[in-house]
């Protein structure tokens, strides 16, 4: 695992610019394809499976995948929509499509820098509580010696 030192000094490149995916990795613990998903989805409506394995040229489970962890972090929403309704969105206008198919879009970007704030916040008072017993941590340890 690496340091919170060597993490903040990455985020940080060179030119001063921060990424925003290792924002991301940081506080949602998101590898880069989740984090690539999640930032199309956040400039994109109504993104289907398809859109995204076309974009990104991965296969379909690692895309599925993705949106699954970004669905159980509560950032994105799923969504069905007929095909009939997607094509005339899309602008393809085929009427005759039956079916439905699963759309996805971000959450509404305040609740998600909300949310983001509040993981933060929790992390923050969880270290600072940590740091605050560490002389209790020390008397503690497991079967190998360790420190709990």
């Amino acid at each position: 695992m690496e340091s919170i030192t060597t993490q903040l000094k990455e985020m940080v490149e060179e030119n001063k610019v921060f990424k925003s995916g290792k924002l991301l990795k940081c506080i949602l613990g998101l590898n880069v394809i989740e984090s690539n998903v999640f930032s199309y989805i956040l400039k994109h409506d109504d993104v289907t499976t398809v859109n995204l394995t076309d974009v990104f040229n991965k296969d379909r489970s690692s895309i599925q995948r993705a949106l699954i962890k970004l669905s159980e972090l509560g950032v994105i929403e799923k969504n069905s929509i007929s095909l009939k309704e997607y094509s005339e969105k899309d602008g393809k206008g085929e009427t005759n499509k039956r079916g439905y198919l699963y759309v996805y879009g971000a959450k509404n970007l305040d609740m998600i820098k909300q949310q983001l704030r509040e993981l933060l916040d929790s992390w923050y008072n969880s270290m600072s509580g940590y740091i605050d017993n560490i002389d209790s941590i020390f008397d503690c340890y497991e079967k190998d010696g360790e420190l709990c």
